[in-house]
């Protein structure tokens, strides 16, 4: 006997929104980003403007206003201080490096049967290179995103108490302080978890700097550099920085390569023994599957802003799963 399946007008009218929400998520993906990157550094600052609220000027207890100012002007002072210092020394090296791709593939060939053929290399390898300069050089061309950004930002942060008791009044009345308790744990998470990975980055970048330039290695202000700026990249980052390393060491010498090798694997045990447990003790820690499957999710949805932003994305997700869990036991 067939079965009449009935359609009612609600689920079609239901369907037809969610798909078309869809879509215009999908349309809206820049501007989504620029919002979720000016979530990410309201979060990120929070902590620090309660701090320096906490101080007092003549006589007078330190206003928001004012320290929403001073901190984004620090951070627009350190910012320019590391662009005008570490900039121009990368990106000058970085073309010596593209320059000298060729000699340092040339010195791979090995036998004739397993020689490197540069012709069927070198187009490749400038189109990587070429979409990974035009890459870079486009995040600090496109002035007016990075002005949304920190103009979204700095007008969130300075109204950022207001907004969160206009979003926990869209809760009911019972629901609210809990709503409220969760942004708090957000913003402490996410500021742990900003202020331990640029202490990673320092540090890693400097290890890194010193160890090239014992071993003599070639390049060894661009490597720290890509060496730091890649720690951000969980799991990934270190391992590509090693290889690129390694792959100018070798080059050179095979003494050298190994040595940057053991050198890497060096920093890397004493930071996953020693920094790691010191620095982000108060950060939420999550196994190298998570991480993984985080990674690979953001990058698939927003490339490398979205790998960046996947392990403080997963913090949030992981401490709004845990507050529903626990209300629903």
């Amino acid at each position: 006997m067939d079965k009449q399946v009935v359609i009612s007008t609600r689920t079609i009218i239901t369907t037809l929104l969610l798909v078309l929400a869809g879509f215009v998520v999908y349309r809206l993906g820049t501007v989504i980003s620029i919002f979720l990157i000016a979530l990410l550094i309201v979060f990120a600052l929070e902590p620090v403007i309660r701090y320096m609220m906490r101080g007092v000027i003549l006589n007078r207890q330190v206003s928001r206003g004012l320290a929403v100012i001073v901190t984004y002007v620090v951070m627009l002072l350190l910012l320019a201080g590391v662009i005008s210092v570490g900039l121009p020394p990368f990106i000058i090296e970085s073309q010596k490096l593209l320059k000298s791709l060729g000699t340092i593939l040339q010195s791979f060939q090995l036998t004739d049967n397993t020689a490197v053929k540069l012709p069927d290399i070198l187009p490749e390898a400038s189109k990587l290179s070429g979409g990974v300069l035009s890459a870079t050089l486009s995040i600090f061309s496109n002035l007016a995103t990075i002005f949304s950004i920190f103009i979204m930002s700095l007008y969130m942060s300075l109204d950022w108490e207001n907004l969160k008791i206009k979003f926990a009044s869209m809760f009911p009345d019972k629901t609210k302080e809990a709503v409220a308790d969760t942004i708090n744990e957000i913003e402490t998470s996410i500021g742990h978890w900003v202020k331990g990975e640029m202490v990673l980055m320092v540090v890693v970048g400097l290890l890194s700097l010193i160890g090239l330039l014992a071993l003599e290695v070639k390049y060894p202000l661009a490597l720290a550099l890509i060496s730091g700026l890649l720690e951000i990249v969980p799991m990934l980052g270190p391992i590509l920085a090693a290889i690129l390393a390694a792959i100018i060491g070798f080059a050179d010498a095979p003494v050298k390569g190994i040595g940057v090798i053991v050198m890497y694997t060096v920093i890397q045990q004493f930071e996953n023994n020693i920094l790691v447990p010191k620095v982000m003790q108060k950060v939420s820690g999550f196994s190298p599957l998570i991480i993984l499957l985080a990674l690979l999710i953001g990058s698939e949805f927003f490339g490398v802003v979205g790998a960046i932003m996947s392990v403080p994305f997963t913090m949030i997700l992981t401490i709004l799963l845990k507050r529903f869990l626990r209300n629903q036991v």
